[in-house]
């Protein structure tokens, strides 16, 4: 009877530290990014906006349905990460599930996740919910593609080496993400930025994995110095001088990816708004058929130093684009030629300018349109 009463006692302290360990992630940085994602949103989406506790309280959601023995093929478990150095050429990889099925079989593809292609989902159904002007489970929806984009920028969740498995970086997925910023929490900020229409969600979900598993060795590097400084050999609990030198290395990079993350929660939040005809933004589409061109809002903005313009034309013709200062003082001409007809990106580097309000023009043939951008250095 001792041995059971024992045996029983073990399984409920298990479950009290899977428990655990779901939610000390959820309780930082998935509640912070999921409530600091809806201040990036329109004013067109102020109830949305004004929904941000709920995305907060809802953040965790995913973690907590996760069941391990549950292997099928979208099953929670895959959902989370992308071990995407996994796969031959990775760069390169192929972006249809089937045929990455074809190529490598279900059960690799599986257990090396599919957070974009769950992204993409998430953004289909949000979609279907707010044409159909189901709002309350879109809001859970949106709480859900919050935590997978979360996921997706945290640069140990984009790897197979998840966990520094094979660098002797044992243990640091939980330092890294769990112990350091529950340690650091208070250190977190995010800064107001605007939202951007995603053509494909798939394809924008691939790009910040890349962009995360690039940070992969400048997490281990970071855990490597944090030994070296504290003199702590890996073993038994850290002191708090290795936590100390781990953010000291990775608060650049890891605050950047928290800012990245709630721009690219908002903007896939936006899109399926769009997407849905709610947006009326959608007049900014009508304009190419208007007036024969369409300017979007340039991202990121704020940006420092470089940023992005996308605009579209209708019909060959003579464009200009321009930057201007606050006093509307010419800054520079970006474009200044005859164009054919499609959809345009620009990237413009103001290193050399201060920090402030600039002004960009498009003008097609006999018609203009401006946009405000906000420089910080």
């Amino acid at each position: 009877m001792r041995g059971f009463v024992f045996t029983g006692v073990v399984v409920i302290v298990s479950v009290l530290i899977i428990v655990a360990i779901a939610y000390a992630w959820g309780f930082t940085a998935h509640k912070f990014i999921n409530r600091k994602a809806a201040q990036h949103l329109p004013g067109e989406m102020n109830s949305f906006k004004a929904d941000s506790l709920f995305y907060e309280s809802h953040s965790v959601d995913a973690d907590i349905r996760r069941d391990n023995t549950d292997t099928s093929f979208y099953a929670e478990r895959w959902r989370h990460f992308l071990d995407i150095d996994d796969y031959p050429n990775y760069h390169n990889l192929p972006r249809d599930l089937n045929v990455l099925i074809t190529l490598y079989g279900w059960e690799r593809v599986k257990q090396n996740g599919l957070n974009p292609w769950v992204t993409q989902r998430l953004v289909d159904s949000l979609t279907a919910q707010l044409m159909r002007s189901d709002l309350t489970t879109a809001k859970y929806t949106m709480s859900d593609l919050g935590h997978y984009i979360a996921d997706a920028h945290q640069p140990l969740h984009c790897t197979e080496n998840y966990d520094g498995q094979f660098t002797g970086n044992n243990g640091i997925h939980s330092r890294y993400e769990t112990s350091m910023i529950n340690t650091y929490q208070s250190q977190l900020r995010v800064f107001p930025d605007s939202t951007q229409y995603i053509s494909s969600p798939l394809d924008y979900a691939f790009e910040y994995i890349y962009h995360s598993n690039s940070l992969v060795d400048s997490v281990l590097a970071a855990d490597d110095y944090a030994k070296a400084i504290s003199g702590w050999n890996g073993s038994g609990t850290p002191p708090s001088s290795y936590y100390s030198a781990l953010w000291q290395k990775t608060q650049s990079f890891t605050l950047d990816q928290f800012q990245h993350a709630t721009v690219a929660i908002a903007s896939l939040w936006y899109t399926a708004w769009f997407n849905a005809g709610l947006s009326t933004d959608v007049k900014e589409s009508m304009e190419l058929f208007k007036t024969g061109f369409s300017l979007l809002q340039n991202y990121p903005n704020p940006f420092n130093p470089v940023t992005h313009f996308r605009f579209e034309i209708g019909d060959l013709s003579l464009v200009s684009f321009k930057v201007f200062n606050f006093l509307g003082q010419e800054i520079e001409t970006i474009v200044n030629s005859q164009l054919p007809a499609g959809s345009y990106e620009v990237v413009w580097n103001a290193e050399h300018l201060p920090s402030g309000v600039y002004f960009y023009r498009l003008e097609v043939g006999a018609h203009s349109k401006t946009r405000k951008m906000i420089l910080v250095q």
